[in-house]
Protein backbone atom coordinates (compact mmCIF):
# COMPACT_ATOMS: atom_id res chain seq x y z
CA UNK A 1 0.00 0.00 0.00
CA UNK A 2 1.31 3.46 -0.87
CA UNK A 3 2.22 5.66 2.05
CA UNK A 4 0.16 8.68 3.04
CA UNK A 5 2.14 11.88 3.68
CA UNK A 6 0.82 15.01 5.38
CA UNK A 7 2.61 18.21 4.34
CA UNK A 8 2.04 21.62 5.89
CA UNK A 9 2.69 24.49 3.50
CA UNK A 10 2.00 22.26 0.48
CA UNK A 11 0.46 25.06 -1.57
CA UNK A 12 3.77 26.81 -2.28
CA UNK A 13 7.56 26.64 -2.11
CA UNK A 14 9.32 23.62 -0.64
CA UNK A 15 6.08 21.96 0.44
CA UNK A 16 4.64 22.11 -3.06
CA UNK A 17 7.88 20.95 -4.71
CA UNK A 18 8.16 18.03 -2.29
CA UNK A 19 4.52 17.08 -2.81
CA UNK A 20 5.05 16.91 -6.57
CA UNK A 21 8.04 14.59 -6.22
CA UNK A 22 6.16 12.31 -3.82
CA UNK A 23 3.12 12.15 -6.10
CA UNK A 24 5.37 11.09 -8.97
CA UNK A 25 6.51 8.18 -6.80
CA UNK A 26 2.96 7.07 -6.08
CA UNK A 27 2.48 8.45 -2.59
CA UNK A 28 -0.80 9.91 -1.40
CA UNK A 29 -0.17 13.52 -0.36
CA UNK A 30 -2.49 15.54 1.86
CA UNK A 31 -1.72 19.24 1.94
CA UNK A 32 -2.34 21.31 5.06
CA UNK A 33 -2.45 25.01 4.23
CA UNK A 34 -4.64 28.08 4.18
CA UNK A 35 -5.17 27.88 0.43
CA UNK A 36 -5.85 24.85 -1.75
CA UNK A 37 -2.77 23.62 -3.68
CA UNK A 38 -2.97 24.28 -7.40
CA UNK A 39 -2.21 20.60 -8.13
CA UNK A 40 -5.52 18.73 -7.88
CA UNK A 41 -3.69 15.49 -7.13
CA UNK A 42 -2.91 16.86 -3.67
CA UNK A 43 -5.73 16.16 -1.23
CA UNK A 44 -6.48 19.15 0.95
CA UNK A 45 -7.31 19.98 4.54
CA UNK A 46 -7.56 23.67 5.38
CA UNK A 47 -5.12 24.76 8.07
CA UNK A 48 -4.11 28.18 9.36
CA UNK A 49 -1.22 27.71 11.80
CA UNK A 50 -1.90 31.12 13.35
CA UNK A 51 -5.46 30.11 14.32
CA UNK A 52 -5.96 27.68 17.24
CA UNK A 53 -9.47 26.71 16.12
CA UNK A 54 -8.25 26.01 12.59
CA UNK A 55 -5.54 23.74 13.98
CA UNK A 56 -8.00 21.82 16.13
CA UNK A 57 -10.44 21.45 13.23
CA UNK A 58 -7.65 20.13 10.99
CA UNK A 59 -6.62 17.63 13.67
CA UNK A 60 -10.19 16.30 13.88
CA UNK A 61 -10.23 15.78 10.12
CA UNK A 62 -6.84 14.05 10.19
CA UNK A 63 -7.93 11.69 12.98
CA UNK A 64 -10.99 10.61 10.98
CA UNK A 65 -9.11 9.86 7.75
CA UNK A 66 -9.68 6.30 6.51
CA UNK A 67 -5.94 5.80 5.86
CA UNK A 68 -3.28 5.89 8.53
CA UNK A 69 -0.77 8.71 8.29
CA UNK A 70 2.77 7.49 7.71
CA UNK A 71 4.69 10.77 7.84
CA UNK A 72 3.96 14.38 8.81
CA UNK A 73 6.28 16.87 7.12
CA UNK A 74 6.20 20.47 8.27
CA UNK A 75 7.32 22.80 5.47
CA UNK A 76 5.34 25.86 6.58
CA UNK A 77 7.27 29.04 7.27
CA UNK A 78 7.19 32.83 7.06
CA UNK A 79 9.85 35.48 7.38
CA UNK A 80 9.60 38.47 9.69
CA UNK A 81 9.18 42.07 8.60
CA UNK A 82 12.47 43.48 9.86
CA UNK A 83 11.09 46.94 10.61
CA UNK A 84 8.05 45.65 12.55
CA UNK A 85 8.53 44.41 16.11
CA UNK A 86 4.87 44.65 17.03
CA UNK A 87 3.10 41.97 19.06
CA UNK A 88 1.04 41.15 15.95
CA UNK A 89 4.14 40.53 13.84
CA UNK A 90 5.82 38.42 16.53
CA UNK A 91 2.64 36.37 16.90
CA UNK A 92 2.39 35.88 13.13
CA UNK A 93 5.95 34.60 12.82
CA UNK A 94 6.07 32.46 15.94
CA UNK A 95 2.65 30.89 15.39
CA UNK A 96 3.39 30.16 11.72
CA UNK A 97 6.88 28.78 12.31
CA UNK A 98 6.75 27.22 15.76
CA UNK A 99 3.74 27.53 18.07
CA UNK A 100 1.13 26.41 15.54
CA UNK A 101 3.28 23.46 14.49
CA UNK A 102 3.92 22.52 18.12
CA UNK A 103 0.18 22.58 18.86
CA UNK A 104 -0.63 20.57 15.73
CA UNK A 105 1.95 17.90 16.46
CA UNK A 106 1.12 17.78 20.16
CA UNK A 107 -2.56 17.15 19.45
CA UNK A 108 -1.60 14.40 16.99
CA UNK A 109 1.08 12.96 19.27
CA UNK A 110 -0.95 10.08 20.78
CA UNK A 111 -1.92 8.91 17.27
CA UNK A 112 1.63 9.36 15.94
CA UNK A 113 3.05 7.19 18.74
CA UNK A 114 0.27 4.62 18.38
CA UNK A 115 0.80 4.04 14.65
CA UNK A 116 4.56 4.69 14.58
CA UNK A 117 4.45 7.64 12.19
CA UNK A 118 7.40 9.93 11.50
CA UNK A 119 7.57 13.69 12.04
CA UNK A 120 9.94 15.79 9.92
CA UNK A 121 10.23 19.47 10.80
CA UNK A 122 11.95 21.75 8.29
CA UNK A 123 14.26 24.14 10.11
CA UNK A 124 16.59 26.84 8.81
CA UNK A 125 20.36 27.13 9.19
CA UNK A 126 19.47 30.56 10.61
CA UNK A 127 18.30 28.67 13.69
CA UNK A 128 21.77 27.15 14.13
CA UNK A 129 24.02 30.15 13.60
CA UNK A 130 21.81 33.21 14.05
CA UNK A 131 21.27 35.96 11.49
CA UNK A 132 21.41 39.71 12.02
CA UNK A 133 18.88 40.21 9.19
CA UNK A 134 16.24 37.73 10.41
CA UNK A 135 16.66 37.26 14.19
CA UNK A 136 12.94 36.71 14.82
CA UNK A 137 12.64 34.15 12.04
CA UNK A 138 15.75 32.37 13.35
CA UNK A 139 14.45 32.37 16.91
CA UNK A 140 11.14 30.82 15.83
CA UNK A 141 12.91 28.05 13.93
CA UNK A 142 15.22 27.47 16.90
CA UNK A 143 12.12 26.94 19.05
CA UNK A 144 10.78 24.33 16.63
CA UNK A 145 14.18 22.61 16.55
CA UNK A 146 14.07 22.32 20.32
CA UNK A 147 10.57 20.83 20.20
CA UNK A 148 11.74 18.22 17.69
CA UNK A 149 14.55 17.29 20.08
CA UNK A 150 11.94 16.70 22.79
CA UNK A 151 9.90 14.53 20.42
CA UNK A 152 13.02 12.43 19.82
CA UNK A 153 13.20 11.76 23.55
CA UNK A 154 9.52 10.83 23.67
CA UNK A 155 9.88 8.46 20.73
CA UNK A 156 12.69 6.41 22.29
CA UNK A 157 11.59 2.78 22.27
CA UNK A 158 8.75 3.54 19.83
CA UNK A 159 8.56 3.02 16.08
CA UNK A 160 7.98 6.75 15.50
CA UNK A 161 10.82 9.08 14.51
CA UNK A 162 11.33 12.85 14.73
CA UNK A 163 13.78 14.57 12.39
CA UNK A 164 15.10 18.11 12.10
CA UNK A 165 15.64 18.82 8.40
CA UNK A 166 17.86 21.91 8.37
CA UNK A 167 18.03 23.81 5.10
CA UNK A 168 20.19 26.67 3.97
CA UNK A 169 18.69 29.46 1.91
CA UNK A 170 16.76 28.32 -1.14
CA UNK A 171 14.79 30.20 -3.78
CA UNK A 172 11.22 30.78 -2.60
CA UNK A 173 8.53 33.44 -2.38
CA UNK A 174 9.05 33.99 1.36
CA UNK A 175 11.09 37.22 0.95
CA UNK A 176 8.62 38.50 -1.64
CA UNK A 177 5.75 38.11 0.83
CA UNK A 178 7.37 40.67 3.14
CA UNK A 179 8.34 43.01 0.32
CA UNK A 180 11.92 41.80 -0.12
CA UNK A 181 13.84 40.30 -3.03
CA UNK A 182 16.50 37.60 -2.99
CA UNK A 183 19.98 39.07 -3.47
CA UNK A 184 22.15 37.05 -5.87
CA UNK A 185 19.64 34.23 -6.50
CA UNK A 186 22.41 32.25 -8.20
CA UNK A 187 23.96 31.77 -4.77
CA UNK A 188 20.78 30.31 -3.30
CA UNK A 189 19.81 26.65 -3.54
CA UNK A 190 17.18 25.74 -6.14
CA UNK A 191 14.10 24.47 -4.31
CA UNK A 192 14.20 21.22 -6.30
CA UNK A 193 17.56 20.27 -4.76
CA UNK A 194 16.20 20.76 -1.25
CA UNK A 195 13.02 18.86 -2.12
CA UNK A 196 15.07 15.95 -3.48
CA UNK A 197 17.00 15.70 -0.21
CA UNK A 198 13.80 15.93 1.81
CA UNK A 199 12.30 13.05 -0.17
CA UNK A 200 15.41 10.98 0.61
CA UNK A 201 14.82 11.52 4.33
CA UNK A 202 11.14 10.62 3.94
CA UNK A 203 12.12 7.37 2.24
CA UNK A 204 14.84 6.38 4.71
CA UNK A 205 13.96 2.91 6.09
CA UNK A 206 12.74 2.73 9.67
CA UNK A 207 15.82 0.83 10.82
CA UNK A 208 17.90 4.00 10.33
CA UNK A 209 17.67 6.80 12.87
CA UNK A 210 18.12 10.35 11.57
CA UNK A 211 17.99 13.02 14.25
CA UNK A 212 19.16 15.99 12.19
CA UNK A 213 20.36 16.53 8.65
CA UNK A 214 21.74 19.76 7.19
CA UNK A 215 21.46 20.75 3.52
CA UNK A 216 23.35 23.98 3.01
CA UNK A 217 24.58 26.19 0.22
CA UNK A 218 28.10 25.46 -1.00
Amino acid sequence: MNKTILITGASDGLGFATAGKLLAKGYRVIGLSRSKPRDDRIDYIELDLTDENSIKNAVQQILTLPDEIDILVNCAGVMAREDDLSREELDRVFWSNALGVILLESLLLPKIKEIGADVINVISTTALRGDTRQPIYGASKWALRGFTKSLQEQFKGANARAVNFVSGGFVSRMPEKIGKTIDDPENWLPVDIVADELVKVIETPKRAEISEIIVNRK
